[in-house]
């Protein structure tokens, strides 16, 4: 799991992401991003088939990069 937290004190904007992979019940490798705002319960997330962990790896960097680009910074890598 990777998790990413944003925190715009002036906006009082508080927000998360995590991404998450694994196998689903047919053995298919899946990439599931999750996010939401800290302190609220709705949340959103999307789940995706992933072919190969090469694949994975690819998506994991251009998420990481993405991330960051919007001002999100790593908390928890587990």
């Amino acid at each position: 799991m990777l998790y990413w937290e944003k925190h715009d004190y002036d906006k009082n904007r508080h927000s998360w992401y995590a991404v998450t992979f694994g196998h689903d019940l047919l053995g298919d490798l899946v990439l599931t991003r999750t996010w939401g705002s800290l302190g609220l319960r709705r949340r959103r997330h999307r789940k995706q088939p992933v072919g190969s962990v090469d694949e994975l790896r690819a998506w994991l960097q251009i998420i990481g990069e993405e991330r960051e680009a919007h001002g999100y910074a790593v908390v928890a890598v587990g």
